[in-house]
């Protein structure tokens, strides 16, 4: 199911946001960056929040999935204030735009609507600013359903 959501919001913010140049799992990448493996910037590092699943029988489990994404992206040196120093908060908006509402489905997997839910704007940034953008999805995992044989999900989207 992680799996899934992740491949899904890398496919949306690639198709929507072209100039985002690294997308990986979050894994406090930045608290020794001096012997991180390089990588380009801007970048969408997504993490998984701990989820508690319920389940629905027959090997169905259903769950509200948190996700928070981790947005580096170099700190600009122009004046503060200026529209060049507040870039980023352009891409943190087309982020938001990108993902409100996208929601998907496969045969073993679905996830509903993503909707934001916090924004934790990096007030103390060094040569990386780290901005992190929560959002919340429901969730239904059917893969460890018996005999399951390429059936769709069928998620129910509140609009």
């Amino acid at each position: 199911m992680r799996k899934f959501i992740y491949q899904s919001i890398v496919e949306k913010i690639s198709a929507e946001i072209p100039e985002v140049a690294h997308f990986a799992l979050w894994n406090n990448q930045l608290a020794d960056i001096q012997g991180e493996i390089p990588f380009a910037l801007p970048a969408v590092l997504i993490e998984f929040r701990p989820i508690r699943w319920r389940h629905q029988g027959n090997g169905v489990r259903e769950a509200a999935v948190e996700i928070a994404l981790h947005v580096l992206t170099p700190t600009m040196t122009e004046m503060p204030g200026s529209d060049e120093s507040l870039e980023f908060l352009d891409l943190l908006t087309d982020i938001n735009r990108a993902l409100h509402r996208h929601h998907k489905t496969d045969d073993y997997f679905g996830h509903d609507a993503l909707t934001a839910t916090e924004s934790n704007t990096d007030n103390n940034c060094g040569e990386i600013r780290h901005d992190i953008e929560v959002f919340l999805c429901h969730a239904m995992d059917c893969a460890a359903m018996p005999g399951y044989q390429k059936r769709k999900v069928t998620v129910d989207i509140q609009t």
